[in-house]
Formats: structure tokens, C-alpha cells, sequence
């Protein structure tokens, strides 16, 4: 039989103990990160993801925490569950808002599944009443790959397809809307056509007085009027009061004429995270109103100016927008 001696049993448990020691802080290190919580997204469309996140976590309540990464699986530390919120809203490009809610948060480690809906395609119908046909029609293109071109910088996950354009500048009554207001909305619609379940737009001469301006006539619509010669960002403008945006010009320290729906610009190209969460979620948005884009999603009437637990605030940025930073 071995015996240790004194000196050998002395650096046999010293050895032990060290050895005893390194197991429990790995121990303790696995405990750690084995408590912290993920948010896993899918039907990604390879583009870097953000990510705002409402629940609660050691320094208290959450709201709107925001993640950045090109990851699928986001890390976002341990979150329990909160008293007042708990959810998680993704956006990224070619994808329409994704939202969760509420999200399943408990003490232990917790896996949050997130799926992006495919992007969304609307049809819209667009009327040449003014012409001539040929160069209107292009104009009219014009202005659909410029919003196209907005929304998928931007992260709306929209994009205006199958696109229908009738002429209707040989229709007998097209001259009686020419120089079309919001009175004439009706009119245009009963005798130059509509068709239901897509925005029309209508190509006229003058809008409000103006061959560069445009009118949806109401926040929330199907309805699109555009001047003559109106820019090619405008459309995106008036889309966006489609989806129940109402324009920022007062808002002086957090928008600019770069912004979407902004009403007097020809610099349009940005939409705030905030912005695309009311376009999404506004039970008057066409999306919802309209097209029933988001069946099954939930829906919120989020004014312009609030900004709470399910409202996120309208000049909310993951990304920065030109000279406007994330916040």
C-alpha cells in the first residue's frame, strides 16, 4: 500500500485545493453566462439588424434599449420580466417590422424568437389624367424607383409592386380635374376610376395650385394626387401619409428637409425608427386599412408627439440619419 508523507500530503491537498478552486469560479463563469438572454431573429435578409427591447434588467424598467449587430442571435444581457412592458420590435432592410410581444422574460435564460414577415408588396394603380401620356408615365416610374429606393435604405420592408398605369388622359371628364383639390377627391375617383384594395395615384395638372405639389387628402388613405411636375421623392412623402405620418416640420431639433415627411423638400430620403413603427402599427395605415398586410400583427394608434411604453418615440434612430445620430 502507497502512503504519502507528511510533506507529500501537504502538497497532494494544496494541489487539490487550487485544482478545487479553478473548478468553481469555471463553475461560476458557466453559471453567468448561462443566465443571459437572447433574441433570436429569422427570415434575416443578410443585412444588419437592430433591435429595441423593453423588459427590465438589474438597473431597472427598459424601454427602447436599443441593439445593433449583424447577427442573428442578438446577446442582450439577463432581462426579467417588467411591469409595465415586455417586448422586443427588429427592423432591417428588405423586412418589414417584426415585433414580439410580450416577450416571454424570466429570471432564467431565455431565447426570444423574433421571424421577419417576407417583404411586403402593394399594388398600386396610377392614373395619367394630365399628359402627355408617355412622358408622365415616366415620371411616374421615376417617382416609384425613388421610393423604392427610400424604403429599402430606410428598412420600411415595402416595396409598391405589381404597379398598374392606366391612361386616362382621353377620358372625357379628365380636363374637369386638372387642377385638382382635395373637393375634387371624390370626383376623380367615380368618373376617372379607382381600383379598390391598392392606392391610386392620379397624374393631374396643377395640385393645390401648384404643378410640384401632391395631396393624400387624409392621414390614412388609399389616395394619392400628384402635380405635373413633381419631384421624384415626393411620392415616398405622400405614401408615407398613406400610413398615417404626419409631416415633422416643427419638430426643428430632431428633423430636417431630409426627412420623408418633411412638406416643403426635395432632399427626402429618411425615416426614423420611430416613424416606421407608426406606418406599421396605425390601425389607419394602408397597410393595415388597406392591403391587411400585417394579418395577426398587433396594431397601435401612436400620435405623432407620444412616446411611452407602446409608442416609441417618434424621433427614435438605431441608425443615424444624415447629421441626426442614433440615439
Amino acid at each position: 500500500m502507497y502512503e504519502l508523507s507528511i510533506s507529500n500530503r501537504y502538497l497532494y491537498t494544496k494541489a487539490l485545493s487550487k485544482a478545487a478552486f479553478f473548478l468553481m469560479l469555471a463553475l461560476s463563469f458557466l453559471t453567468l453566462y448561462g443566465c443571459g438572454d437572447d433574441v433570436d431573429l429569422s427570415n434575416t435578409s443578410g443585412n444588419e439588424h437592430g433591435v429595441l427591447l423593453d423588459g427590465e434588467d438589474s438597473t431597472g424598467q427598459l424601454n427602447d434599449k436599443t441593439f445593433v449587430t449583424a447577427s442573428d442571435t442578438v446577446d442582450v444581457g439577463n432581462i426579467d420580466t417588467s411591469a409595465i412592458s415586455n417586448e422586443v420590435i427588429a427592423f432591417t432592410n428588405l423586412r418589414p417590422l417584426a415585433i414580439t410581444t410580450p416577450a416571454a422574460w424570466t429570471s432564467g435564460s431565455d431565447n426570444i424568437p423574433v421571424p421577419f414577415a417576407n417583404e411586403i408588396n402593394i399594388p398600386v394603380t396610377i392614373w395619367i389624367v394630365r399628359g402627355p401620356f408617355g412622358t408622365q408615365q415616366l415620371r411616374a416610374l421615376d417617382a416609384v424607383t425613388t421610393t423604392v429606393g427610400i424604403w429599402d435604405d430606410e428598412r420600411m420592408g415595402v416595396t409598391p409592386s405589381p404597379i398598374q398605369i392606366v391612361d386616362a388622359t382621353g377620358d372625357p371628364d379628365a380636363s374637369n380635374f386638372f387642377a385638382f383639390d382635395c373637393s375634387l377627391q371624390n370626383g376623380i375617383e367615380n368618373n376617372i376610376g379607382k381600383t379598390n384594395g391598392r392606392i391610386n395615384v392620379y397624374y393631374v395638372d396643377t395640385v393645390d395650385g401648384g404643378t410640384g405639389r401632391g395631396q393624400a387628402c387624409s392621414i390614412g388613405s388609399d389616395f394619392v394626387a400628384m402635380g405635373r411636375f413633381t419631384g421624384n421623392e415626393l411620392l415616398s412623402h405622400e405614401f408615407g401619409h398613406d400610413f398615417g405620418l404626419t409631416h415633422i416640420d416643427n419638430l426643428i431639433a430632431n428633423f430636417n428637409q431630409t426627412n420623408v415627411m418633411h412638406s416643403a423638400s426635395n432632399t427626402r430620403q429618411y425615416l426614423s425608427e420611430g416613424q416606421l413603427q407608426r406606418a406599421h402599427m396605425k390601425p389607419n395605415s394602408a397597410l393595415n386599412a388597406v392591403y391587411s398586410a400585417r394579418p395577426g400583427e398587433p396594431t397601435r394608434n401612436c400620435p405623432r408627439d407620444t412616446a411611452n411604453d407602446e409608442c416609441v418615440d417618434i424621433k427614435k434612430r438605431i441608425w443615424s440619419d444624415g447629421t441626426f445620430p442614433a440615439n
